[in-house]
Parts: structure tokens; sequence; C-alpha cells
């Protein structure tokens, strides 16, 4: 909420291409990182870094789930740890985006023609991000996360070249 005048000024298909670049690289840095700290071994200090990767998230093109993912092995976490980490993450992002957008929703002169429409990108959204979730969890625990490293290089490059 106090970035978020500068965060929509940022948002410039070049800024996505740069903070896919970003993404794919870190990615690639932790790529051969195996960590050891299970649940029970994660510090304060740990979960304040995993917060400060998950805010940079808010820069378009860098993935929440993967900047949480990227800190998380990088303090040291192990990558079933470091996945479960993430996504507990994502239930107060979740709910806070929920609730920032609940007041436009509400004052929307429109809501019952826009209810189909919200609808079906409510149910398309679960399902897509269900879908996504397990192709990212198997990838994950195959050890081939660094595969998702080669799409940000690859989008990257064709936003930089076709926008």
């Amino acid at each position: 909420m106090l970035f978020n005048d500068f965060i929509a000024e940022q948002t410039s298909m070049t800024t996505i291409a740069i903070m896919l670049f970003v993404t794919g690289i870190a990615l690639w840095l932790i790529k051969n990182i195996r960590g050891s700290k299970d649940e029970g071994d994660i510090t304060t200090k740990d979960s304040f870094l995993v917060g400060v990767g998950q805010s940079l998230a808010l820069m378009p093109g860098i993935s929440r789930s993967g900047a949480t993912i990227i800190s998380s092995v990088a303090v040291g976490m192990n990558r079933d740890t470091a996945l479960r980490f993430s996504f507990l993450l994502y239930i107060p992002v979740s709910l806070g985006g929920v609730v920032l957008s609940l007041s436009d929703f509400i004052n929307e002169p429109d809501k019952s023609e826009l209810m189909i429409p919200y609808l079906l990108a409510f149910v398309s959204t679960l399902l897509m991000t269900y879908v996504a979730m397990k192709w990212f969890i198997s990838m994950m625990k195959s050890g081939k996360l660094y595969y998702f490293s080669y799409y940000c290089f690859v989008m990257g490059l064709i936003l930089l070249i076709f926008f």
C-alpha cells in the first residue's frame, strides 16, 4: 500500500522483462543449493529475509512464489520446507488482496452485470492455480525448478523484442 503509486508507474514491458531476467538469474543461482532447515529450524531472521524477498514480488515481472522460494532456499531451508513456507505466506497476501479490492466491488454500480464474469474469473483462476501448483510442486520436488529460469529468460527476451 505504501509503494502502490511508485509500483504502478513501473509497469512497463521493459520493467517486466528486466524483472523476469532477475527472477531467472536468481532461480539459476539457487539451483544447486540444498538446504537443511526444516520448519523447526526457521529463525526470525530467516522469516524476515523471506518476507523481504516476497516484497520484491510487488515489482511487475517478479513471481511471488518464486521470490519466496528463492529467498527460502537462500537462507538454507530444504526444498519441502521452502515450498510449504511459500504457500503459507500466500494466505495473508491473498486475503489482503481480497480485502483491499472488496470495496471496489461493493462500490461498483453494475454488480449484477459483473457477477458472472467475476465468478468465471474466480473459477478459472482456481483451476489454473491448481494446475500450475501441481506442475510447480513436481518441478520443485524433482530439483528442476531452474527450468523455470529458462522460461523467465525466454519471456523476458520476447517482451524486449516485441514490445
